[in-house]
């Protein structure tokens, strides 16, 4: 057992989120990769004014994005559930009334937006040349509206279909595409601004048809049951859990509509276009450092639920902590970067007049000061939202993006010009910081000492004995074996239910050795596993979790004589098994 930790690591948890982080942050560049990549060639062949007007459509971007989050992810968590209950056929409804509902609604948003994108074009600038542009961006994107929502709710799909890599490929291929025309388009055709949107919805159609390969295929487990069409009190049933799910996310995403519409006003009335230039320059940039928000913040959700549900609270700190350490080290470097070298950037976006260059170098500056306090407010948001206090995640939505931006905004920009817009940008992420600390303090306060740290925890079970983890192989499960039966027996539990605690983690271990080893550069990959026992005078339970090969045991075709299963089976009372996020999760009840 030369290689056994006798002890809980953070292995699997780590394993696991460094599978899914890469794909997880490739996906969130789909959410605007295209508008920064509109951004930069439109202001390099356009001019600045178009750069402008590209920014001036986030708000109505940042809705759509909370469509696709109310019921891509309010779908997919349902999707997930059925699925870990072995329901194929409600799995396939949800995700059929997914489609039905997104089609109805681009139908719906098409029919509204059309006759009015003039007048929507109106209220989001007063400038005349600003809004002309802005109105030719605006149409195609409308039509593409359909397009757009079902290719970022079938990334959610996709990845609940065990297939992260697939989605985040999807994603690449989609902006490539839209690169390319936005150069085809703008550049050798002079379709203006114009062409630069087509090219965008271009890029989503070609992903989105590609991505639709993935369910005709036999290896997706989601398929279209349009049953659910003769069953609408089942369909508007579904309809309202995805909301319910889906609304805590989808709310963030739409107080940053929100937010933007006033801060675009207040730039516009203090900084004109100019002002209005500098701060596209600072959201494209900032995109950047959203990208490594959402991706490390998203890749954590579905852990911390899995680790959540299991009761593993070291688990979930475990997932916490290595989002905050990505993000820690990813805002240092982006931020010091632009406040080093911020020009370049400037540049890189078209902006070539030294007066416009002078402008928005401190704009730049200032707002990179605030990507530390951003990463770790919204990495708080998404903790509690993993973590059910929904409450406090929609109040540092709303702080963060109103109450204190908003005022602050005002304020400082009434006596510090646009230099004090700028410096809003900090105050709001310090000061929701501050405010998050305060009503930390004060849900531990109203605990009565439930809560015990930040994290929230209600850390109850006073029964579990032990917490290891170790590598599958069968040198560790024979002397983890061994360690179990002397540690248990002196922790009070009699020999013989001792003796089957420890046979039975030997027996899923050993099960884990034989049919998780695969060979790789000639040397063997074994699964990691992590043992909680819990006990009492009535009964103990084992839960086991590897990162292996998938296998049921209560369904096990190769099970033969005196296997490691059948053994498991031979001395439990009761042995439940469960797959998510890629483990394996047995419950044996002694």
């Amino acid at each position: 057992m030369s290689s056994t930790v006798l002890g809980r690591n953070a292995v699997t948890v780590n394993k696991k989120y460094t599978e899914y982080f890469l794909p997880t942050v490739l996906t969130a560049m789909a959410t605007n990769i295209a508008m920064i990549v509109d951004s930069i060639i439109a202001g390099n062949l356009l001019g600045q004014n178009s750069l402008a007007a590209i920014n001036l459509m986030s708000p109505i971007s940042q809705l759509y994005f909370s469509i696709t989050i109310l019921f891509g992810l309010g779908a997919s968590s349902i999707i997930s559930f059925a699925k870990g209950r072995r329901d194929e056929k409600q799995a396939n409804r949800v995700f059929t009334s997914t489609f039905i509902v997104l089609i109805a609604l681009s139908v719906i948003f098409i029919a509204i937006q059309l006759p009015l994108a003039d007048s929507i074009s109106s209220l989001l600038t007063k400038d005349a040349e600003l809004k002309s542009l802005l109105y030719q961006y605006y149409v195609p994107f409308i039509i593409g509206t359909p397009i757009y929502l079902l290719l970022m709710c079938s990334i959610h799909f996709v990845r609940a279909d065990a297939r992260p890599a697939f989605a985040s490929n999807i994603v690449i291929v989609a902006n490539a595409v839209n690169l390319g025309l936005d150069f085809l388009f703008m550049g050798a055709f002079k379709m203006g601004i114009a062409g630069s949107s087509i090219a965008t919805v271009t890029g989503y159609a070609v992903g989105f048809v590609m991505m639709s390969t993935h369910f005709i295929m036999k290896k997706s487990t989601l398929h279209f049951d349009f049953s659910i069409l003769r069953n609408p009190v089942q369909f508007f049933k579904f309809l309202g859990k995805m909301v319910t799910i889906g609304l805590s996310g989808a709310l963030g995403t739409m107080l940053i509509t929100v937010k933007m519409l006033f801060l675009n006003t207040i730039i516009q009335s203090i900084g004109g276009s100019a002002g209005m230039v500098s701060y596209s320059v600072c959201s494209s940039s900032q995109i950047f450092m959203s990208m490594f928000i959402t991706g490390a913040s998203q890749t954590m959700i579905p852990i911390i639920g899995v680790c959540l549900g299991e009761k593993d609270y070291d688990g979930v700190r475990y997932a916490f902590r290595r989002a905050a350490r990505v993000l820690a080290v990813s805002s240092v470097v982006i931020m010091l970067f632009i406040c080093i070298e911020p020009e370049p950037i400037i540049k890189f976006f078209g902006i070539t007049s030294p007066t416009d260059i002078a402008n928005t170098v401190p704009a730049m500056r200032i707002n990179a000061l605030s990507f530390p306090g951003l990463s770790f407010s919204f990495l708080l948001l998404y903790y509690y939202m993993a973590t059910q206090k929904r409450a406090i995640s929609t109040a540092i939505s709303i702080i963060n993006g109103i109450v204190i931006l908003i005022p602050s905004a005002l304020i400082l920009g009434k006596f510090f010009g646009i230099t004090g817009v700028w410096y809003s940008l900090v105050v709001a992420q310090v000061g929701t910081l501050v405010v998050v600390y305060f009503i930390d303090l004060a849900e531990k306060r109203k605990s009565g000492g439930k809560y015990k740290n930040f994290y929230l925890l209600e850390e109850t079970e006073d029964n579990e004995l032990l917490a290891l983890s170790f590598k599958g192989t069968k040198e560790n499960a024979a002397g983890v074996s061994l360690y179990l039966s002397s540690f248990l027996s002196k922790n009070g539990i009699e020999e013989s239910r001792a003796n089957r605690i420890a046979v039975a983690v030997e027996a899923m271990a050993a099960n884990c050795a034989a049919s998780c080893a695969e060979r790789m550069e000639g040397k063997k990959k074994f699964a990691d596993i992590d043992i909680r026992i819990f006990a009492d005078k009535k009964e103990t339970i084992i839960s086991v979790r590897d990162n292996g090969d998938e296998f049921d045991p209560l369904n096990d075709d190769k099970e033969f004589e005196m296997s490691p299963l059948t053994v498991v089976k031979a001395i439990s009372d009761k042995v439940e098994y469960s797959r998510a996020l890629g483990f394996n999760r047995t419950i044996i009840k002694l």
